[in-house]
């Protein structure tokens, strides 16, 4: 689905629909929508709908209005200038609604974004239930649904933002930002939210998850006239590890600079930085084949592997270190699940940063190496090679998945474990393959 400079619409609910988005049919749909969409849709919009050569079909911009009526509308007619087909003649009503279904779970950031500014005398307490005996002097409707906290032209102010905040309906974030946390208050469906981390210039608020309703108001009071008040704003992950996506001004074009990806694109290439999800002590692989994986030097296991692009380490180079960068792709399994020796008193000797790295370790008076070759977008081959030392048992535990099976010739596998007996210059090859989406 080629939507190009013309948004479909990421929607507010509404009664198009004769399911929700909580229902077991709406799930149904969803499932349908997903895979109506990753068919279509995603080679110009994304695999995760953070565009491409398509528009960003998550974020809180939306061209040709968020109504449900008007999302179906478009994907039926198209966009035929921008480069977009109409696809009523290609799928049923119902297909279609089920795309737009899709589209609706993954939404984040604000719709109906609206402010309000209130002036302050210049010795007015710092004390926001002074809001009760003031009168807005400006209110409207935020056109691109982002805080904005530079709106006033006045110097002493208290302005309100108040909207439906979407954030990930699998599991509850925060709200991260590096502000002085007596200069705001935050209140989430009608009740005040307290900061979960405040330390200076850090600050967390928790949020639910899903959609609910955000008010947050910033004060002047207390602080010097001349300060940049281009805060930066995030909802994060719980643990504050990743900050997903900015919901201020600042906190956009902070992510818009903090991104510099790294691709695999005609050789395999070799990352050693801090990764959001794994230890530092990981070493990340990419192929061209749009699989990945990480070899953790600690204890010589494979600690993670994903499907997509390689990384962006922005975050990290942004964080100076703090923010680990992220994968540009899906996670098929990471720490702490692993592939691992039963062994635990593993001695990392070294890799090679050229080519396809092999890792060389040592296991007792044994060295062994491994290797990881592709054999397409779907499937890695791991090859363990006994170097040194004498015959043993190579045993490993492979991790549980629901997506993707272990297979092998050179050995045996039961319950997750892998076992052979073998010989000093022999290699063993265990192959993961990742099951077809139905």
């Amino acid at each position: 689905m080629n939507l190009l400079n013309h948004k479909i619409v990421k929607i507010s609910l509404g009664a198009l629909f004769s399911f929700t988005l909580h229902s077991p049919l709406a799930h149904s749909a969803q499932s349908e929508g997903q895979a109506l969409y990753e068919t279509t849709c995603a080679a110009c919009h994304g695999k995760d709908l953070s565009g491409g050569a398509g528009f960003n079909l998550k974020d809180e911009t939306w061209v040709h209005g968020d109504k449900p009526s008007e999302i179906l509308a478009n994907i039926k007619k198209g966009f035929g200038q921008a480069g977009m087909p109409g696809f009523e003649a290609v799928y049923s009503e119902q297909q279609l609604k089920s795309i737009v279904d899709y589209i609706l779970s993954k939404r984040q950031g604000f719709e109906n974004l609206t402010y309000k500014i209130y002036h302050l005398e210049e010795d007015a307490p710092a004390d926001f239930s002074i809001l009760k005996d003031l009168k807005a002097q400006k209110s409207g409707k935020v056109p691109n649904n982002i805080i904005d906290f530079t709106l006033p032209e006045v110097k002493n102010y208290i302005i309100e933002f108040e909207g439906d905040l979407n954030t990930p309906k699998e599991h509850a974030g925060q709200i991260f930002a590096m502000v002085y946390k007596e200069l705001f208050e935050v209140e989430i469906d009608g009740k005040l939210v307290q900061p979960s981390q405040q330390e200076w210039l850090r600050v967390a608020w928790p949020l639910k998850a899903g959609k609910q309703h955000f008010k947050i108001r910033y004060s002047t009071v207390g602080t010097r006239q001349d300060h940049n008040k281009n805060f930066n704003f995030f909802v994060a992950d719980q643990a504050l590890t990743q900050k997903l996506f900015g919901i201020s001004t600042g906190g956009k074009q902070f992510l818009n600079k903090a991104t510099v990806n790294i691709k695999a694109e005609s050789q395999p290439q070799v990352v050693r930085k801090k990764i959001v999800n794994l230890p530092t002590s990981s070493v990340a692989v990419g192929f061209p084949e749009k699989i990945n994986y990480a070899f953790n030097t600690k204890n010589c296991s494979i600690n993670g592997i994903w499907t997509g692009d390689l990384l962006n380490i922005g975050p990290n180079i942004e964080g100076r270190g703090r923010d680990g960068g992220v994968i540009l792709g899906e996670w098929l399994f990471h720490s702490p699940q692993a592939i691992t020796h039963h062994a635990n008193n593993c001695v990392f000797n070294k890799y090679n940063r050229q080519g396809n790295p092999i890792f060389e370790y040592a296991l007792y008076d044994n060295q062994y190496s491994v290797q990881v070759k592709p054999e397409s977008s779907q499937s890695l081959t791991f090859i363990y090679t006994l170097l040194t030392g004498k015959s043993s048992t190579l045993a490993l535990t492979l991790p549980t998945l629901a997506n993707a099976t272990f297979s092998s010739q050179d050995g045996s596998i039961q319950s997750n474990q892998f076992s052979t007996q073998a010989k000093v210059g022999q290699s063993y090859a265990i192959t993961l393959t990742l099951k077809e989406s139905k």
